[in-house]
């Protein structure tokens, strides 16, 4: 629209001049006739560029243009590429590549939620969305620029993240994937909005990843947790060693009924029957005083000597 304006006052001007060099042409000086003449030329040159431009715009890959003038909005939009417009019109550009939530450079938002029992959550998420470049006319007449765009997008995160939340109890924190899926969904319908001077819904945007960085319950439920992991870790301890015990008494039970007078004799005379070939001349002879120690060899050699 400005250079419509400003080609318009350039062409005016060099026409105001065209007509005073008419005038001066009979009695005026010659040179300065001629100045004006180019003057002119120049302003009827440039003024005509201006509008000329004013006709073409040119739209970015990634972005998306919405032309309006005096109160009406196309509802085409103007795709990549040069576009021909009307010289009295506006052109509103979008971005159609995917955004990110938190922005490149903000700080983490934390955001407050409650679980289905009403006990307060902090959640750590990042998102990405994009809009749709053919509803971006009737986003720009409902909602407005990339400023009001990004703020209603926000408010739709944190209503989602909450709404999924609150589906979920301090329990079920460790379904982490299913929590984040649920989320995912509420955020991507909070999108969808409903015009308050009718018409149909429409999305701002739609959601194309989901993340959910960070969950965090209340500080005493922290404590709860870990304090039921140690009780529970100790318990498994205390079952461990009530298990050797019992182990350890089935074994000496076990023990005691096989060990028998006859099983000792047994294992007795085996024991003499493998030292005809030992060298080992020390022999345990059970009595019923106890066990004595015989050894062969110093009872050989005290029946040699005189």
């Amino acid at each position: 629209m400005s250079k419509l304006i400003l080609g318009a006052i350039f062409l005016a001007v060099g026409l105001l001049i065209v007509n005073g060099i008419r005038t001066m042409a009979a009695s005026g000086p010659r040179g300065l006739a001629g100045i004006l003449r180019t003057v002119s030329l120049a302003l009827l040159g440039l003024g005509g560029v201006l509008v000329l431009g004013s006709t073409i715009v040119v739209i970015q890959p990634g972005q998306v243009g919405v032309r309006h003038a005096f109160g009406y909005v196309d509802p085409k939009p103007l795709l990549a590429g040069i576009r021909f417009v009307t010289p009295w019109s506006s052109v509103e550009r979008f971005s159609t590549r995917e955004e990110q939530f938190p922005e490149a450079g903000e700080d983490v938002e934390d955001i407050a939620a409650l679980s289905s029992e009403q006990m307060g959550m902090t959640l750590d998420v990042a998102l990405r969305w994009q809009i749709d470049p053919q509803a971006a006319p009737q986003i720009f007449t409902e909602i407005g620029g990339e400023t009001q765009i990004h703020s209603a997008v926000r408010n739709a995160i944190r209503n989602g993240v909450r709404d999924g939340m609150v589906q979920f109890s301090i329990n079920d924190i460790a379904r982490r994937n299913a929590i984040a899926s649920t989320m995912e969904a509420e955020v991507d319908s909070a999108l969808v909005t409903q015009p308050r001077a009718g018409g149909g819904p429409f999305r701002i945007a739609s959601v194309t990843a989901f993340f959910l960085r960070d969950l965090q319950p209340p500080p005493q439920v922290v404590q709860a947790i870990n304090n039921k992991i140690a009780q529970e870790q100790q318990i498994q301890t205390e079952r461990h060693r009530v298990e050797v015990a019992r182990l350890q008494a089935e074994q000496q039970r076990l023990l005691n009924q096989t060990l028998t007078a006859e099983a000792l004799m047994k294992q007795y005379l085996e024991v003499l029957h493998d030292m005809r070939t030992s060298n080992n001349t020390i022999i345990m002879v059970p009595t019923e005083g106890g066990t004595p120690i015989l050894n062969l060899g110093d009872l050989r050699r005290n029946l040699r000597q005189p």
